[in-house]
């Protein structure tokens, strides 16, 4: 069964970017960084033909409604990975 895949990116205050992709159920990778937004979006263009290979579509998260993440669930199942 294909999973759902999802991203994130977010500004961070020196001007660097990042990006946080949750791949249903539990996985989420997040890769920090980025220079600029168009290296951002071709790791992302990346991302995308790799998991169309495997059946699994990328969306981008709406922002607007999501919940502030937050570093500190404990009970929050699933696994934190760092992507390089």
């Amino acid at each position: 069964m294909p999973r759902r895949v999802y991203y994130r990116i977010s500004d961070r205050p020196d001007g660097r970017f990042d990006a946080v992709v949750t791949i249903e159920p539990d996985t989420v990778v997040r890769r920090d960084g980025f220079d600029s937004l168009a290296e951002l979006e071709e790791w992302i263009d990346g991302l995308r033909a790799l998991m169309a290979a495997l059946g699994a579509p990328v969306s981008q998260v709406d922002t607007a409604g999501a919940p502030a993440e937050t570093a500190d669930e404990p009970d929050r199942p699933g696994r934190l990975r760092t992507a390089r």
